[in-house]
């Protein structure tokens, strides 16, 4: 008997399809909606159990047919808009900035309190060297020492610095800084 009843409830689908579409584009405002959803019903009419006594099909149908409208929509505004992922995009991108200049913040906090640390001379050396790029001879004859004397106190600053910074020091050492591929 149940089988008769969803027999009866699909061929109501296929007869009754054009006036059932244009009811349900009426009401959802989209013909390709209401295909689509007056599909999924004809579709669910296999997984109905006992309905009872259908009287009036038709209107049974649309009704069934606007609950998965209303379905569809709920679950379609569960999902994110393309602007919406955009903006939390940009959102989760200034939070890695803010994160980024946070930790380059610390970062410098501990550079200065190891910068601090160091001998006047090692000081001395480091910016001498790294930053106005002096000459390890012209170091050596300022402070009356040899170079490898020179070499030793910025190699000794750098590996305390490193260190205070958790980080590996990557040896360069000379009077001059390295040479790139377009320098001749």
């Amino acid at each position: 008997m149940a089988e008769s009843k969803l027999l009866s409830l699909s061929q109501t689908i296929v007869s009754g399809y054009v006036e059932l579409r244009r009811r349900l584009t009426r009401r959802l405002g989209s013909e390709e909606l209401a295909s689509e959803v007056l599909h999924e019903t004809y579709m669910r009419l296999d997984s109905v159990g006992d309905t009872g006594v259908v009287q009036r099909p038709d209107d049974y149908i649309f009704r069934v047919a606007l609950n998965i409208a209303n379905d569809k929509r709920r679950s379609d505004n569960r999902r994110l808009s393309y602007s919406e992922v955009e903006a939390l995009y940009h959102f989760a991108e200034a939070a890695t900035d803010g994160e980024q200049d946070i930790q380059a913040r610390s970062e410098l906090a501990m550079l200065a309190r190891a910068f601090d640390a160091l001998t006047t001379r090692q000081r001395a050396i480091v910016i001498a060297v790294r930053v106005d790029g002096t000459p390890h001879a012209e170091l050596a004859r300022r402070f009356g020492v040899s170079e490898r004397m020179i070499d030793k106190d910025l190699r000794k600053a750098l590996e305390f610095c490193a260190d205070r910074l958790e980080r590996v020091l990557t040896t360069r050492f000379g009077s001059y800084p390295p040479k790139t591929s377009t320098d001749k």
